[in-house]
């Protein structure tokens, strides 16, 4: 599921007398609107507006029933709802988040971030969200590099234009080379990662 197929009950819940509402309907179970409207002081329509919020979220049931030829409304809650349980905590964002801490007063560069992802690959944080990370903490990976004043790492001079693909060093473009990967692209790679992926 994703985040919007929760909207509906996230909104319903963001009102302090709807939840005070949904509490009360699923401790005593089958409640009737009468009940409700004089439990919670509310106007029939007040009353009626939060609840129809609550069963467009699917939180609660109406059924109307005829008792000595009369109409009567009741409420009855649809789903159980475990506070502690409803959100859980990732445990791989709280790994990476005590591992990234550590870097917070120091350098975090393209060749340290090679020695911590590999620490964070061994403590079984998911490559999707480790390539998230990369992504967003150097986005020039695999890139045109617009800051002249990079150093290629092989020849040293400060022309680097991009940054090999797998060990993230900044390269120049005589340096580079261009190798397509069908699920990636072309990504580029420096002469030191050729020789080590194809010999």
């Amino acid at each position: 599921m994703t985040f919007n197929d929760y909207s509906h009950l996230f909104e319903a819940l963001s009102s302090e007398r709807r939840r005070e509402l949904f509490d009360f309907i699923s401790k005593y179970y089958f409640v009737s609107k009468n009940d409700l409207a004089i439990k919670f002081n509310m106007k029939r329509a007040t009353l009626n507006h939060h609840l129809d919020s609550l069963t467009r979220a699917g939180l609660i049931h109406e059924v109307s029933l005829i008792l000595d030829g009369r109409n009567h409304t009741f409420i009855i809650p649809a789903v159980k709802i475990f506070p502690e349980r409803l959100i859980e905590d990732q445990k791989d964002t709280q790994t990476l988040l005590k591992q990234l801490r550590i870097w917070t007063n120091q350098n975090l560069n393209l060749n340290n971030w090679n020695i911590l992802r590999e620490s964070l690959n061994n403590l079984d944080i998911p490559e999707d969200i480790l390539n998230s990370v990369e992504f967003r903490l150097f986005p020039l990976i695999g890139t045109r590099v617009s800051i002249e004043t990079n150093y290629c790492f092989i020849c040293r001079a400060n022309k680097a234009q991009m940054a090999c693909f797998a060990c993230k060093n900044l390269i120049c473009k005589v340096h580079s080379y261009d190798i397509d990967r069908e699920e990636l692209g072309t990504v580029n790679l420096c002469p030191n990662c050729v020789n080590k992926f194809f010999g």
